[in-house]
Parts: structure tokens; sequence; C-alpha cells
């Protein structure tokens, strides 16, 4: 998903709450004694409650492939390059430099040791030392400074580009020491880290990458310039021939110099190398994802059970029916699945499966359209708002697996405005502003929905909905290519909205309601939502910042910036053959405690 946002130069005073030392913990290296953990807590930095192992009764076993199924292959392995269809697996071989706990606060430092704010536009952090890239590199403050240039840099075409912009440069001032330069103060920057561009790649691996792609342009230069010399060498003009070839020496020695560096070279969107767990092993696109244990993953070193992961590997396999992965899992074909909030009820009484809820942290919703059309009128963005019966669609299309939407952030989020109330079912209310907006006879309005199941379902209720008040919504259907596109050229009244991974407030909050935002087209330019986001970008007081967003939802509540629906929950189906997960410590620490508790198979042969 890619993202803008306006940074403007800032004008306010320097935040002294910003000269905090933050360390989690002090001074850990990432290799222990087996049995011995190198993690040292303080009393300003505790041990958290998910920071425990002793949770199951029978040990863990070595061994086996766990299996798992989703619709599309995962895409390109550069997590920076789309698209990207399957992000588990993509976290199985990267690591961040730091993660979310239970409140989406990024308050697990991971590949990072400490940082440190010296001014409000400067952070120094300290890395962990003994971390081995897969391609067994160095993860060190070079490969960082190396990879935020790459991300910088336009050529490499990466998406992540726009959502680092605040970064004005990035030094090495020593082997695992990072000085981190900001145009301005930036409030988000422990939440970006804490997501896709946190995610560190081998320098080696990105620079062979960026080899191989600028071998196979000169070569096509100087195929191009070589044809030119020989037509120049036929028709004898030599101050055409001198030039000519002093072009093919010159595009000669580039590609010479370029071809050394790409010897042996991969490129990344195919071959993936990070720190995580798990390595790439084999990958046939359609079909399946293999990786392989990480033998030498840091993360099990420093807690001193050397056997973690305990399987051989992953296995993920593309089954695009989602009624035929189901049935894999009951066949104990896969091991684990997410499932559709309409097939909880097939598998919660399965006795060969353990079935987890837990409340989401991604938001559905319907967008307007406030640049063109009728949804410019605020009585009809209120009065379609006000039409929909949310508590029914929960029941009816989500299976309760959720709760009702006040605004942006869940219940659970620490910028969640806990004054705001979902929006009321009120049709008697919506013909009234219909008549009111110039319309007592009804409308009719344009959109489109996903083409998932789940979606279509949502969008013949809504329809029915909106028909009950005289808004006649002509929905289509349609596939994620097609619905981009009509999002980017406003070929929409009201349309399916809604954002995965709701972490860092800016990025959501930016990415609709900003106008450089990357999911802002129709959105519309409400000047006191613009102001505030930018204060709540710079603003580096914690309490100060929530505070902020508070009020930034306030005003998108008010001015009902979208139709604001549910906080899906996330099911997963396991098999009783799969161990080592704990509901109640996922829900304390969230991606810190996923990240540091893989599973195993209980055999550990499958």
């Amino acid at each position: 998903m890619g993202l803008k946002k306006k940074h403007l130069v800032c004008v306010g005073l320097f935040v002294a709450v910003a000269l905090l030392l933050l360390t989690n913990p002090l001074n850990m290296t990432a290799t222990g004694e087996e049995g011995k953990s190198t993690w040292v807590w303080t009393k300003e930095k505790p041990k958290p409650a998910w920071f425990r192992w002793d949770y199951e009764k029978e040990k863990p076993v070595r061994g086996g492939y766990i299996k798992y199924a989703v619709s599309r292959y995962i895409g390109l392995m550069n997590p920076n390059h789309w698209p990207v269809y399957d992000w588990v697996a993509m976290t199985q071989m990267y690591e961040d430099i730091a993660y979310i706990e239970g409140d989406y606060k990024p308050s697990t430092l991971w590949l990072a040791e400490s940082y440190e704010y010296t001014d409000s536009v400067t952070c120094i952090m300290k890395l962990r030392k003994g971390i081995k890239y897969h391609d067994g590199t160095d993860f060190d403050a070079e490969s960082v400074k190396y990879l935020m240039d790459y991300m910088k840099d336009k050529k490499n075409g990466c998406w992540t580009r726009a959502w680092i912009r605040p970064i004005k440069s990035v030094e090495a001032l020593d082997k695992y020491t990072v000085k981190w330069n900001f145009k301005e103060p930036w409030a988000g920057f422990m939440g970006m880290m804490a997501t896709t561009p946190g995610y560190m790649i081998s320098k080696k691996a990105l620079e062979g990458d960026v080899a191989l792609i600028e071998a196979k342009k000169l070569e096509g230069k100087l195929k191009t310039a070589k044809k030119k010399l020989a037509k120049a060498e036929k028709k004898g003009k030599q101050a055409k021939i001198d030039k000519a070839r002093k072009t093919v020496a010159k595009l000669q020695d580039q590609y010479n110099t370029v071809a050394v560096k790409a010897k042996g070279a991969k490129s990344v969107d195919v071959y993936p190398v990070g720190t995580g767990r798990y390595m790439f092993e084999e990958g046939r696109p359609g079909n399946f994802l293999k990786l392989k244990r990480n033998p030498n993953w840091w993360f099990a070193k420093s807690i001193g059970q050397p056997d973690m992961p305990y399987p051989d590997g992953l296995i993920t396999y593309v089954i695009s029916d989602l009624t035929v992965r189901l049935a894999n899992l009951r066949a104990g074909k896969i091991h684990s699945l997410g499932v559709y909030a309409s097939q909880v009820n097939m598998v919660k009484n399965d006795p060969k499966l353990k079935v987890t809820t837990q409340s989401g942290y991604h938001l559905s919703s319907l967008r307007f359209n406030t640049q063109n059309g009728p949804c410019k009128d605020i009585r009809i963005r209120k009065a379609i708002s006000h039409a929909i019966d949310r508590q029914a669609l929960l029941i009816g299309v989500q299976f309760g697996m959720g709760n009702i939407a006040s605004c942006m952030y869940m219940d659970t989020h620490w910028c969640h405005n806990p004054n705001l109330k979902p929006v009321s079912y009120d049709p008697e209310l919506s013909k009234k502003l219909l008549a009111e907006a110039g319309y007592p006879k009804g409308i009719q309005i344009g959109g489109y929905m996903g083409n998932l199941p789940a979606n279509v379902t949502l969008a013949e209720a809504v329809k029915n909905m909106l028909a009950q008040v005289g808004i006649d919504w002509k929905v289509d259907t349609v596939d994620n290519v097609s619905g981009s596109d009509r999002m980017r050229n406003l070929e929409y009244d009201l349309a399916s909205a809604g954002w995965a991974y709701i972490k860092d407030p800016d990025m959501m909050a930016s990415g609709y309601y900003h106008p450089d935002g990357g999911f802002n087209y129709g959105g519309s330019h409400n000047e006191k939502a613009i102001a505030l986001i930018e204060a709540g970008n710079r603003e580096l007081d914690e309490d100060k910042r929530q505070k902020i967003y508070w009020e930034l939802e306030r005003v998108l509540y008010e001015n009902y910036e979208q139709a604001w629906l549910w906080w899906p929950s996330d099911t997963t189906a396991r098999s009783k053959k799969l161990q080592g997960y704990n509901l109640k410590l996922h829900n304390i620490g969230r991606e810190s405690y996923w990240f540091s508790h893989p599973e195993w198979l209980k055999d550990g042969k499958e």
C-alpha cells in the first residue's frame, strides 16, 4: 500500500521529552548459553508478561514441516516491491527493528538494542550484535544505512519510499551505531520501524540485485550502441564511426564493472535474504512456497533455546478456493488456516482442531468520493451512514466476529477516542437528509466492492439497506486491480475501504485524510483534519500525541469522512498436532509474542 505524506518544515519548539534513552533491554547480544537468556530487565523496563515459554506441558519437538494454505502466491519477496499477497510468509523471513505489543505501540526493540533522541530531529540507535543475514553477512549499521538509501532512491521502485520521507539521511557511526537525521520531528519513526520499512534486508543481496538490474539495462544500451556503430561503419563516415566507437567503449567499461558486481547475484524479489527464523528454500508461483529453518536464528540463541524454531520448515500451498482450503485443513493436509467469519461455525466443534479468535487490528469501512458527485454534500454522506444497520451487518455478514467501529482506531488502540459512539441506524433521518439535499424522491449513486464472497454479500446487504431510504446504489463487484483503477480515477460515489495492520496512528490518518495520502483518492480536503494529522506526526510527547488523534477522530467523525463499519476479529483453526500457541500471551504481546514464539509439530514428523 503506497503512501505519500506532506511534511512541512517544523516550526515548533524543541520537545524535551524526546531526550529519553529507551532500552529494551540493556546491552543484550544475540548469543547466550543453552538454557540461559541474555535478555536483561530493569525496573524502568520490566520483563513483559508475554516473555515466557513455560506454558506448554509438553517439551517442544524438533522436525517436520508445518503446512499452511493461502489464496494467492506470496508475490514479490522484496517487501518494498509490489505486489505482496502473503505477509505472514514474508514476516517469517524478515524481522523488524521493533515490534508492537498489545497496545499497538512499538514497545519491543528487536533488531535494535536502544535508541536515544539527542535533539528533536536526531536519533542515535544501537543495534544488537551477533545477528547474521541468511547469506552469512552481518546485520550492522552499514546494512541499515544501505537499505534506507535504497528505499529512498526512486529508481529502485520501492512503494515504501513515501513512508520514510521524513528521513533526511542515515549515517553509520560505527559497526553497530546508526544516526538518523530527520527533516522535522517525527513521532511515528519507531512505529514505522515496526512495519515494512523496518524489515532488514542483506546489503550484499540488495547490492547484487541492483547490479543485476543495471547490468541488464547496460546490456540493452550496449547492444543498441553496437548496432549504431555497425551502421556508421557501413556508411563509412569516420566522424560518426569514432563517436559510435567511443560510446560503445564507454558502455562496455560500465557494463564490465557492473557485471563483476552482478556475478552470482540473485533478485531479492525471488530470493529473499533477511534475518528471520526461516529462510527461503523453494518457490513455485501458483503452487507453493517452501521455507527452511534458520539454524543460526539469533533470538533462539539469545534466550538459550538453540533448537528454535523447532520445525525443519514451513510450506504454504496456494489454494484459491476457500472451501477447498478448509477441506484440506479438516482432512489434516494442512496444519493451520486463517478462517473466514462464515466458516467459524464449521470448525469450532471439530475435535481435531483448536479454534482461537482474537480482536484484530484491521478496519472495514466504506469510502465516499467527496471531490465529485453527490457525496460532496455532507447531508448525502450522513444519509448513507445512518441508513446502514451496522449491528445487522455484523451479525448477518460478519457472523458476529468483530466490533462495530466508531471511527478509525480499534477500541484497543491507544489512539482510539473513547467518547465517540458508532453512527446510529436511523433510516427516517436518512430520508429527511435526502429531502433537505434536494432528493425527496431518492438518488442514484455508483460504486464498487471487492469480488470475494464476503464482500459480495456485504455489497448486497448494504445495497438493500440504502434502497429502503431511497438510495439506489449501482455497485459492481471487481477484482483488486480494477478496484484500484476505479479508486485512482475517482470512478465511484461509494466504495469499499478498510485498513490492515493498524499500528502507528499516522499511517492510516495520513493515508486516507491528508491531501498527499496514498489512499486519499476522492477524500475531502478537511483543513482541521490536515492540521491535526501534521501536528500528530510531529508531536513527540506521547500523551499530547494521543489527545491530537482523539481530536482528529472527532473531526473526521463529525464530517462523516467515511462510513466506518467494524473492526473484524481474527480466527485461526489449528490442527491439534500443532503445539506452542497461547492466545492469552498473544493478546498481551501481539507481534512481540508472535515473532518470538514459533510453533512446532507434536510428533516432529509431518
